[in-house]
């Protein structure tokens, strides 16, 4: 992954016009700031093999999201059947490492990470994206769709992360207005020091017309651990070209499920920054609990 700019990214434009290479589109306290570690990495892919959901594991032990991808909307019968039919197999896990922390930290976030996994042996498990494991018993186009979503596993990027929390950005395709958008989908994750569970809140940078970036009019979502996502996609056939759709031509129809939570001018500002330093992580995060309030949900700082 790269390494984090000054401003976010542009999403990178794939010109590859290979019908699998896009499919990824179908995929998107205190807080311990002075433990602050490097940002601008990628996630970590999480290990074939590890069984999702396994709370006692020492690795990858909570769930943040889970993301099954459909292609649902737009000019669905412009997509082969073997493609509809296989996208929804796999499911996108985003997993944290959760391990026990200090006196005032009782839970530490070591790590989240990305990966894909499909039930094998009737627990939902990760498997390799270059070589997954035979009773998964893919065809050679399950096969195709789950290499080059691994491929795309590239598009999350930490943007800092302390004992307490990370703030990832994903890459992605939303479909607003009538119109595939390129934005960023920003994620707040931290651990609850009480339970140990993780928790998010998620929402949209794009690019404004000075070349910098701003919050959508899209509200953010808190969404609860361990969320299940029915991942819609739209597809536009006027993004494909000589047949074959572009990375352009799918789009995620809407954020992870959650609670909406009202945008104030200090959260929306702080929202965009490029960047965080310790003192930008406490204003974020004392932002952010201020909006959950509005929900009578427990606030991120106890």
């Amino acid at each position: 992954m790269h390494l984090r700019p000054e401003r976010p990214a542009t999403p990178r434009r794939r010109d590859r016009m290979s019908l699998v290479a896009v499919l990824i589109a179908l995929a998107w306290p205190a807080l311990g700031v002075a433990a602050e570690r490097p940002a601008g990495e990628p996630l970590p892919v999480i290990p074939p093999g590890t069984i999702v959901d396994e709370p006692t594991a020492a690795r990858f032990n909570r769930v943040i999201l889970l993301a099954v991808s459909r292609i649902a909307r737009g000019d669905t019968e412009s997509v082969p059947l073997t493609i509809r039919e296989r996208v929804p197999l796999f499911t996108l896990a985003l997993l944290a490492t959760v391990v026990p922390g200090r006196e005032h930290h009782p839970h530490r976030l070591v790590e989240i990470g990305a990966g894909y996994a499909l039930p094998i042996d009737g627990q939902l498990t990760v498997v390799s994206a270059n070589s997954p494991p035979a009773q998964a018993n893919l065809d050679f186009m399950g096969r195709q769709v789950l290499f080059e979503n691994g491929r795309n596993l590239s598009a999350l990027t930490c943007v800092v992360a302390t004992d307490t929390l990370q703030v990832v950005d994903v890459e992605a395709i939303v479909w607003r207005d009538g119109r595939h958008a390129d934005v960023v989908m920003r994620h707040f994750i931290w651990v609850d020091p009480t339970t140990g569970e993780c928790s998010a809140c998620v929402w949209l940078l794009e690019e404004d017309a000075a070349g910098g970036w701003r919050a959508t009019a899209d509200r953010p979502r808190w969404v609860r651990p361990g969320t299940r996502e029915d991942r819609a996609i739209h597809v536009d056939a006027g993004k494909f070209f000589l047949g074959i759709p572009t990375r352009e031509a799918f789009a995620l129809v809407d954020l992870p499920p959650g609670e909406p939570i009202e945008w104030s001018d200090s959260l929306r500002a702080i929202a965009a920054a490029p960047a965080y330093a310790p003192a930008d992580v406490t204003r974020l995060a004392a932002e952010i609990n201020a909006s959950l309030e509005t929900l009578r949900r427990r606030p991120l700082v106890p």
